[in-house]
This record gives C-alpha cells, structure tokens and sequence, in this order.
C-alpha cells in the first residue's frame, strides 16, 4: 500500500508542477500583454492630445476637454510649456490632481519619452514638438480594467489549480492502483507457494512488459528451488542409503559373531571385514564432509597456482591408485607471461577435482587411460580430459555431475557416485566452468574451464 500513496503522489505532484508552471507563463503572458496595451493606449492618448493641442485654436480647449472625458477611466491629462507652465490640465476626478517632477518634464525632453509610476497610476511624458512651441503631455491613469481582468484570471486559475490537482490525486490513486494489480496478483500466488506446492507457477501476462519479465524470473526461480529439493531429497535419500548399509553390516558381523564362541582367525576375519566397512564410511563421510564444504562457496585459502603444475602430479597419483592407470599429459606452448597460466586458487582442492576427472576415465576406459591437455585462449585456461568408453550410455551424461549419479557402466566399480559432483562444486567455486560432451561414438570429453586472476 505505501508503494500505492508513493505513486499517487509522485503523479500529484508531477500534475501540481506542471500546472502551476501553465498557470504563471499564462498570467505572465497576459499581464505582459495587458502592459504593453495599456501602455500603447496611454501613449496613443498623449499623443493625440499633443497633436490636438497643436493645431487647434485657442479656444479648442474645451473640444480637447470634451473628448479626454470619453477616453482612459481616472484619467488625468497635463500639458507643460518650456518653462514649466501648465496650458492645459484634465482630472476626470477633481480631488484626484496629477502632481509632476520637474525632473519628469526635463528627462522627457531630454528622452523624448519617460514612464513613471505614481501609487496605482501610470504616468508617461512625451516631448511634442512639431507645433508652433514644444510642450510635454503627461498622461496619468490607473490600468482598472486590466488589473479587474487579471484578478479574475487569477480566481480562474486557482479554481483550476485546486481542481486540477483533485483529478490528480483521484487519478493517480486509480492508476497506482491499476499499475500494481499485476504485482498484487504476482503477491499473492507467490504466498500461496510453499514447500507442499513448489511446483506451482505464476501465470504469465501475455503482454511483453515488466510484469511479464518479472513473473518469469519467478518462475525460473521457483524452478531452480524445486530442483534443488530434489537433488536435496535424493542426496539425503542416497546419502542414508550408502551410510545405512556397511552399518548395517557392521552390526549384523556382530551379531553373528557374537552368538558363539569363536577362534582367533575367525574374529580377526571379522574385524578386517569390520574394518573395511568402517573404511568405506570414513572415505563417504569425508566427501560428504568436502562436497558440503564446497555446495555453498565456503571460505577457502587461496593463493596463485600454476595449472600445468597440478596437472604434472597427475600420471603418478593415478599409478598410486592402479598400475594400469595412465595419463597422457599434453601441453600447448606455455604462454610468455608466467601469470597468465596461473589462477587464484586452492591447491588441494583443484588437484582432488583433476584427479577425480582423470582417475573416472582411467576407471572406466577400456584401456585404462585418459588423455589430458593443457591449452591458453587469452585469460582462459582450458584444461581437456578426454577418455574411451564400451558401454556408457551417452544418455546419462547430462547426470554425471549430480551427487551419488552413476552410470550404468560404474555397477562393478567401487564407488559413491560423488567424485564429478565434487569436481563440479570445486571449479564452480573457483569461477570456472565443466562441461561433458561425446565428440564421437566411443569417446568422451571432459572440458574444465579457468580464468586467470592476474
């Protein structure tokens, strides 16, 4: 609701500036306009009348008497000689006499045309001397009906304002209204969303705005949360299974061997089997206990790390594992600047996630070796891991890095379905980028991606 009132008075006071900002270059305009007229009529006024005074005899005072009664209302009418002297005066109002300078008259003739104000009158003195002596006409007069005109204009637009700004407020709420009924819906649904119903979507205006944009990122969203409660279940579900089954070996060896009395042999028989389901749980809790470390982007120490050094330990870490374990390392021309093959990293945990990638490859390929290479495309280090395969299913290949995921291939092999998942989380966490593709029948490619921080 406040993101309502916020709209509503954004769209009044939008509307209030621009009225406003209407009403003044308006009355501006129509005052000017009623100056400059007043102005040009006073003027025309004293112009005539020092024309008139000119050439009419003198006995025409009354003529000129008679037509300033029919002109300017509080009109008042001088007309000086050189020294000063009035030759004619008219005030339409006896006690309302027109009192002038000296320094007027003597910067009319000296201007030729001088305007002054005088309270509510205006006042101009104009040198006339094209008769048989110069004079100065002064003409007063007070602008009543421009000033009636333009108080009414500013009743108007007061009237107008006040009204205007009424229509915005009831308009700005309606459209605020309007504007956030798609936001309000989006609101709503989204409430009505919980763990029961994640795979519930918000519908998805037809029109290409920033509703619609907005739904679908709460859509992709949502997506991304229900699949992630899924990996979360089968983790949780697998990770029971693989830790419920050696305990439950475990117990059942006890059992066993505790219904009788046993030899010597056969109880150490007992506790090396005992011994190597301990084993298996102790390697399962510690890749738990790294791909937990790693889901999140945890805190790890970090310092430069050359790539093609970590990919040198490679061939003798995998002939620990397995005599039939070979890698082949290929090396592209090392780039000049040293730190253009270097990344930010984690050591140990860049070596694990190489070591998992070409230790499954030897696993599993027919030959038992996997080829890897080491090559610069300008701040990206590309390192390819590429291996044969007999009987992977290539439709399992977009599942190889999901926790406990492996292949139909991997069922006589030891293992938890761990080590890529892990391998994923550790370049994930490095910035970088993995990715499995077949480039052909029989073969499979492996691509891990690094970007150097220096």
């Amino acid at each position: 609701m406040r993101v309502r009132y916020i709209i509503t008075m954004a769209f009044t006071l939008l509307t209030m500036t621009v009225l406003a900002a209407l009403c003044l270059m308006i009355y501006y305009i129509t005052a000017e306009q009623q100056a400059r007229d007043f102005r040009l009529r006073m003027r025309n006024r004293a112009l005539t009348a020092g024309t008139m005074l000119a050439h009419l005899p003198k006995n025409g005072n009354e003529m000129l008497s008679t037509l300033d009664s029919n002109t300017l209302v509080y009109e008042n009418i001088n007309v000086y000689n050189e020294k000063n002297e009035i030759i004619y005066e008219f005030d339409r109002n006896k006690s309302d006499r027109l009192f002038v300078e000296a320094k007027t008259l003597s910067d009319a003739r000296l201007q030729e045309e001088v305007r002054v104000a005088q309270g509510e009158k205006h006042i101009i003195a104009l040198y006339y001397a094209q008769g048989k002596e110069p004079i100065v006409v002064v003409a007063a007069a007070r602008d009543v009906i421009g000033t009636k005109n333009l108080l009414d204009l500013q009743q108007t637009m007061v009237i107008a304002f006040v009204a205007g700004t009424l229509l915005a407020i009831v308009t700005g709420w309606l459209f605020s209204r309007q504007l956030l009924k798609p936001l309000t819906k989006i609101s709503e649904k989204v409430n009505s969303i919980s763990a029961n119903n994640i795979e519930a979507r918000l519908p998805v205006p037809g029109i290409n705005d920033e509703w619609k944009r907005l739904a679908e990122t709460f859509n992709n969203l949502l997506r991304r949360l229900q699949d992630s409660f899924e990996i979360q279940g089968r983790f949780i579900s697998n990770a029971s299974h693989e830790l419920s089954t050696p305990l439950t070996a475990v117990s059942n060896q006890i059992d066993v061997t505790l219904q009788k009395e046993r030899t010597n042999t056969e109880y150490l028989a007992v506790l090396e089997s005992i011994r190597g389901d301990v084993q298996h749980m102790t390697d399962l809790t510690q890749h738990l206990l790294t791909l937990a470390r790693t889901a999140r982007g945890g805190a790890v120490q970090t310092s430069p790390i050359r790539v093609d050094e970590i990919l040198m330990e490679l061939p003798s870490l995998l002939k620990k594992i397995s005599a039939d374990y070979t890698a082949i390392v290929h090396f592209d021309e090392l780039p000049d600047d040293e730190n253009l093959s270097t990344v930010q990293g984690n050591y140990e945990l860049l070596l694990s996630a190489f070591r998992n990638i070409a230790e499954n490859g030897c696993k599993y390929s027919p030959d038992h070796t996997v080829q890897i290479s080491l090559s610069f495309v300008g701040s990206r280090i590309v390192v390819l891991f590429s291996n044969n395969y007999e009987s992977f299913n290539p439709a399992e290949l977009h599942s190889i890095f999901q926790p406990f995921q492996r292949g139909s291939n991997a069922e006589a092999e030891p293992g938890y379905g761990l080590g890529l998942s892990l391998t994923r989380r550790i370049i994930l966490l490095h910035k970088g980028e993995i990715n499995a593709e077949i480039p052909q029948p029989g073969k499979i490619l492996i691509s891990a991606v690094l970007t150097s921080s220096f």
